[in-house]
């Protein structure tokens, strides 16, 4: 059964494709607290609407799995944030949901407008992390020493920015 399965799916999405059907991956609904989190962090930062992508839409109506610039597990944990040029300016600082969501492994934060602010020393908090893209957001100053704690991977993205 499940060899014959494999050509229909295959066939299904042909055609969906060939007839312009959008089809959707479907991740798991999104958890209480994630959404909550998420909500936190947008409400903290300063971005100008009329620019944005991603976080003009994000709502409490709609479950946040389905958020643009938002990707979570089968779980409705929260995996992946892409913020890159949601012309966010000021700081991080108050963005205290960001540094809550614990299953996080991917942030995008590249190509915004973060006014000289300093790489907060809170990301090593996201101990999931595992790319992490901040060029170009406008971030200043020295690495903090906490970040040294996350993979290598990171510490070693993070150095190529030439931050410093």
């Amino acid at each position: 059964m499940r060899i014959l399965l494999l050509p229909w799916l295959f066939l299904i999405s042909l055609l969906a494709n060939f007839l312009g059907i959008t089809m959707i991956l479907v991740s798991g609904q999104c958890q209480n607290d994630q959404q909550s989190m998420l909500l936190q962090m947008k409400n903290s930062l300063v971005f100008d609407s009329s620019f944005s992508v991603h976080l003009v839409q994000w709502n409490q109506s709609t479950d946040c799995c389905t958020w643009s610039g938002v990707d979570c597990d089968v779980d409705g944990h929260v995996i992946g944030i892409n913020l890159s040029f949601e012309s966010i300016s000021g700081g991080l600082e108050n963005a205290t949901g960001l540094f809550g969501l614990q299953y996080l492994q991917s942030l995008n934060l590249a190509y915004n407008s973060l006014n000289a602010a300093q790489i907060p020393s809170r990301f090593a908090n996201l101990t999931n992390l595992t790319h992490l893209n901040l060029s170009t957001a406008g971030f200043v100053g020295q690495i903090p020493i906490a970040i040294s704690g996350m993979t290598s991977g990171i510490k070693a993205w993070i150095a190529v920015l030439g931050v410093v």
